[in-house]
């Protein structure tokens, strides 16, 4: 494009040298040629740009991240010239396209079409745009090249990865059964919030003096064996290319560890923050779809934050659990004492740490805990 410029440039200059030193028709005529054809190339590529149509579509609606998705798009022609050079661009950020790049130009006889088939890969859970982004449009000559955002764009629902884990690396068995205290009369490190009438001697004034309100040591029995998981549900900032591929790891580090559970007979429960408190209780695989469709559209927010998080779990009973992970985005001081006081219960802890960041030997872990690293591209099975 450059050296076609550079040769149009050329000749406009000489088309001035001999209208000033020859004048005549011929010359003059040649410098009102060299005038005309930028301008009609310039019309030609804005018109095409107004006339030409594209057509792209996904044919399935249950679009899951990683798994190819039949894509289609057409550019068609519709008047009685031709187009010369079409070029697409496509969103490359969050997903790519088979076997077709941005280099590829099409030229469209008058009245046809030309239609690309081939599969559209999501890389992370959320809704974002995909296909086709931008569109240049070049005139016969190579003298302008103009390139213009998709008027119509396509946008995708992506449902989080569902990865199958056979078997668990971390040193806690994955069917962990807490002992229950023998004695019921004996105070139990397991708490509640104080109702008035309670007897004040059993307030613990640590947890109290931490969340700001009484919370009284309670008596245990016997417990149903189970896993629970605390799920980290901040939004930690407004740039997609930040917290798409954070988001997308922690939900699918929560579906792999609940389906694992839950087909080995072990029932999950799920505690979140989606503006108020969540947990979702799974006794068994059955319901397991449903939680599926509940993370698929799961909202993360600035306000759901690790305090009002955690203040949340000690309204649940989070100590009755055999095994808790923590999966998280970062290790608060809330997430720390909660780690504390599940240790003083003898409950191992599992922390997941989904980052990009080494932050391994970076935190001080209870003798009953255990870190693990995720990173967003990490594979769940080559890391839990």
């Amino acid at each position: 494009m450059l050296r076609n410029r550079l040769i149009a440039v050329g000749l406009f200059i000489l088309s001035l040298i001999a209208i000033s030193f020859y004048g005549g028709p011929v010359s003059y005529g040649f410098f009102f040629l060299m005038l005309l054809i930028p301008a009609i190339s310039l019309i030609y590529t804005i018109v095409v740009y107004f006339r030409f149509r594209i057509y792209q579509k996904i044919i399935t609606k249950n679009v899951v991240v990683g798994t190819p998705t039949d894509f289609y798009f057409t550019l068609q022609n519709e008047d009685f010239y031709s187009f010369s050079g079409v070029k697409v661009e496509f969103f490359s950020n969050f997903s790519y396209i088979s076997e077709l790049t941005d280099n590829s130009e099409y030229e469209l006889a008058p009245h046809s079409g030309l239609k690309k088939e081939t599969v559209l890969v999501c890389k992370y859970r959320g809704e974002y745009d995909v296909g086709i982004r931008n569109v240049i449009i070049q005139d016969y000559l190579r003298l302008f090249r103009i390139n213009f955002p998709n008027k119509e764009r396509l946008r995708a629902i992506v449902s989080p990865r569902l990865e199958i884990l056979d078997s668990l690396s971390h040193s806690y068995s994955p069917i962990v059964f807490k002992d229950s205290a023998v004695n019921p009369t004996e105070q139990d490190v397991l708490v509640r919030e104080y109702i008035p009438g309670d007897d004040i001697r059993n307030i613990n004034w640590k947890m109290s003096a931490h969340l700001g309100k009484p919370f009284l040591r309670t008596k245990t029995g016997s417990e149903t064996p189970g896993i629970g998981i605390i799920m980290d549900s901040c939004r930690y900032s407004n740039e997609p290319a930040e917290f798409l591929p954070l988001e997308n790891k922690i939900l699918e580090t929560v579906i792999a560890l609940s389906h694992y559970y839950l087909k080995n007979g072990i029932t999950v429960s799920v505690q979140t923050y989606e503006n108020i408190p969540g947990k979702y209780l799974l006794q068994n695989i059955d319901s397991f779809e449903d939680f599926y469709a509940s993370m698929s559209s799961f909202i993360f927010s600035f306000e759901s934050t690790s305090a009002k998080l955690f203040e949340s779990v000690w309204h649940s009973n989070v100590s009755s659990n055999s095994l808790v992970y923590l999966v998280l985005h970062e290790i608060s001081d809330e997430a720390k004492f909660q780690m504390e006081e599940l240790n003083k219960n003898g409950i191992p802890v599992v922390i997941c740490h989904i980052t990009e960041e080494n932050a391994e030997g970076k935190i001080d872990l209870g003798k009953n805990t255990e870190y693990i690293k995720i990173g967003y591209e990490d594979k769940l099975k080559e890391v839990l």
